[in-house]
C-alpha cells in the first residue's frame, strides 16, 4: 500500500533491492563488516560488481530480515548513488506467524480489527526495517568505516530490532482491506484526527499512471508513526466502518 507523496520521498532517499536472504551466509557474517576493494581507495567497476554479486548471493533464503548497506565512494559507478540497500523483509501468509515475528520487534503492531466483518481472511503481511528513520545514521556509520579502512567499496550487515513499516492485507472475495503503519519522515504534531479520502478524489492522471494508489483511504498519526487503512474502489465498507476498525487495529 503506497501513496504518491510517500513513494516520492522514499524513492528519492533509498535505493532498495527487495529479495530473499540466505540464513547460512548471514550467520557467517556475524554482524561484522565485509568488504570488496580495489587495489587503491578509489573504487573500480569490477569491485562494485563483485560486491553486488556477493550481496545477491547472501539474499537467497526467505524471511531472515537480513539487511546490508553497500557504500561506493565513486557514485558514478553505482548509478549516481553512494549507497545501495539490500534487504529481505519479513513476509508471511499466516496471521499467527506474522504476529509472532512482530512481537519480537519494538514499535506498534498492526492486528486484525475486532469489528472486521466475517468473511475477511488474512492474505499476507510484511515487516520492513526502519531505513527511513535511521537513513543518515546508517550511511554515516558505513561511510566512516570504509574511509577509516581506505576502502572505496564496502558493505556491512545492519541489525534492526524496531519495525520501520508494517503492511497487512485482508480479503473477502473481490473486496480487500489493507493496513499500514510507518515511521514519520517529517516530525510534526500528532494528529489523532481521522482523515478520509475516497477513490473518486484521485485525479485522472494519477489514476492512469498509478491505479494501485486509487483506494478509499483513512489515515491518522501519532508523534512517531503514520497509520492508514484502505479499501478497494467499490468496497461497501464505509468511512464509519474504517474508523471503527482503527480503534482496535493497533497494539502498542
Amino acid at each position: 500500500m503506497k501513496f504518491p507523496i510517500k513513494a516520492a520521498v522514499v524513492a528519492s532517499s533509498i535505493a532498495m533491492l527487495l529479495g530473499t536472504a540466505n540464513m547460512t551466509e548471514a550467520a557467517t557474517v556475524n554482524n561484522s563488516a565485509q568488504a570488496v576493494t580495489a587495489k587503491a581507495p578509489a573504487a573500480d567497476q569490477k569491485a562494485v560488481e563483485a560486491a553486488k554479486k556477493e550481496l545477491s548471493q547472501k539474499l537467497q533464503q526467505k524471511n531472515t530480515g537480513d539487511m546490508y548497506l553497500l557504500y561506493v565512494a565513486d557514485k558514478n559507478l553505482n548509478g549516481g548513488s553512494e549507497f545501495l540497500y539490500y534487504l529481505d523483509m519479513f513476509q508471511s501468509t499466516n496471521y499467527e506467524d506474522y504476529l509472532n515475528q512482530a512481537a519480537k520487534l519494538q514499535g506498534p503492531v498492526l492486528q486484525k480489527p475486532e469489528a472486521l466483518p466475517e468473511g475477511y481472511k488474512f492474505v499476507k503481511g510484511n515487516i520492513q526495517p526502519p531505513i527511513a528513520k535511521n537513513l543518515a545514521e546508517y550511511q554515516k556509520e558505513v561511510k566512516a568505516e570504509a574511509e577509516a579502512q581506505g576502502k572505496g567499496v564496502y558493505y556491512k550487515k545492519l541489525d534492526w530490532k524496531e519495525m520501520g513499516e508494517i503492511n497487512l492485507e485482508f480479503a473477502n472475495g473481490k473486496d480487500n482491506l489493507q493496513m499500514q503503519v510507518s515511521h514519520k519522515i517529517n516530525k510534526d504534531k500528532a494528529s489523532g484526527e481521522y482523515r478520509y479520502h475516497t477513490a473518486d478524489e484521485f485525479d485522472a492522471e494519477t489514476a492512469k499512471k498509478h491505479p494501485e494508489w486509487v483506494r478509499n483511504i483513512l489515515s491518522w498519526s501519532d508523534e512517531d508513526h503514520v497509520y492508514n487503512i484502505t479499501t478497494n474502489p467499490g468496497n461497501p465498507l464505509t468511512k464509519e466502518d474504517l474508523i471503527k476498525f482503527a480503534e482496535t487495529a493497533v497494539k502498542k
